[in-house]
Order: structure tokens, then sequence, then C-alpha cells
């Protein structure tokens, strides 16, 4: 049963974390047009491996004039975008890639919960089979 829990444990750290990094993906998007505005991503293995291990981060803010990203432990692993050749506005938002990160991750959070709601039909139907 420790296996059981242990599993779903971390299904439930990686749905909260995709979560986080929707927020920031959805955040550059809206910061697509604003001036100056650096786009961020979220090392995802790294705040996984942190979240695993329990971690204490902090939470640390760049331009509050910025769409925010709600507080979250993942704050801490969110980086700017390295920026090539920077356009005129200096915004390195590139909103084909911001779209594709979002229908990605979209993606790995529908499977996650798909495989978490298994986890739970499984355990429901242990349970009506020991009666």
């Amino acid at each position: 049963m420790k296996t059981f829990d242990r599993t779903m444990g971390l299904m439930q750290q990686v749905l909260n974390l995709r979560a986080a990094q929707h927020r920031v993906i959805t955040a550059n998007i809206a910061n697509e047009e604003t001036p100056g505005f650096r786009a961020n991503e979220l090392r995802f293995t790294d705040a996984l491996t942190a979240a695993r291990r329990s971690e204490t981060v902090t939470v640390h803010v760049t331009d509050p004039r910025h769409v925010s990203v709600p507080s979250t432990a993942a704050q801490s692993f969110i980086q700017p975008v390295a920026a090539g050749d920077l356009p005129l506005d200096a915004n390195t938002v590139n909103i084909d890639l911001e779209m594709a990160k979002l229908s990605d991750n979209a993606m790995r959070f529908n499977m996650t919960a798909e495989l978490l709601a298994r986890k739970f039909r499984g355990l429901l139907n242990a349970i009506h089979e020991g009666r």
C-alpha cells in the first residue's frame, strides 16, 4: 500500500507543477505585447525533484507591473527564457512557441489526471471486490 500512496503522491505533485507551468505559460502569452517583458519558463524537472524531497523554496518577483504568476513552491524554479536577438520592444515572448508549450503541457496534465483517476478506480474496485 505504501507504493500506491507514493505513486499517488507523485502524481499529485506532477499535477500541481503542471498547473504552475500552465500559469507561467499563460502569463507569457498575456504579456506578448508588453514592451520589455522577458518570457519565463518553469524548470519542471528541478521543481519536481525539489517537491519530491519536500524542499522549501523561496518566492521571488521580477517586476510588479507584469501579469503575475500566483505564488507557489514552484516559483523559485521559474527563470527567464534565454533571449537571442531582441526585437525593438525588447519582448522575448514567441507566441508560436508558447502556444505549443501550452498545448503540450495541457496534454501532459490530462494524461497524468487520467492515470490518477485510473489508480482511484482500481482502489475503488478493490474495495468493492473485497466485500
